[in-house]
């Protein structure tokens, strides 16, 4: 994936196959850096929950993240359908939402590429969550 997350653009990647609408596992720029800068600055809770996912072919992971932290992925969007989507039906109680963070990848944490590479590979992710105070974000 290259050197984007140093750069001063903000990244946003889509977990590969596991995209909403395509495709791609290249990063792709956002463009509303606003929204973005408000997840990072906003406090967050102490609140933490593991979600476990299993991959299975042709299934996709369902959300896209925003690495502009370097230290843990942002939830920046739950697709309708996908992994994601079916563990937020069965556990509505843990169920992750744009803003949430992930801390932890399978026990690869404090890197953003780390994680984000452990989500594009790995067929079972064990992933620590977090939930932001304002979790109702208008992205």
């Amino acid at each position: 994936l290259g050197d984007f997350g140093r750069s001063s653009w903000l990244p946003v990647i889509a977990m590969g196959s596991q995209l909403c609408s395509t495709a791609s596992t290249e990063p792709r720029e956002l463009h509303d850096a606003a929204a973005l800068q408000a997840m990072k600055v906003q406090g967050v809770s102490n609140s933490q929950w593991t979600v476990l996912l299993q991959k299975h072919p042709g299934s996709s992971l369902g959300m896209d993240v925003d690495m502009f932290e370097g230290k843990s992925l942002i939830v920046y969007l739950v697709c309708e359908k996908g992994l994601t989507a079916d563990w937020n039906a069965a556990h509505p109680e843990k169920a992750i939402q744009k803003g949430d963070r992930i801390l932890s990848v399978n026990g690869k944490k404090g890197d953003a590429w780390l994680m984000a590479h452990a989500c594009i590979d790995d067929e079972v992710l064990d992933l620590v969550m977090q939930r932001s105070e304002n979790s109702s974000l208008k992205l």
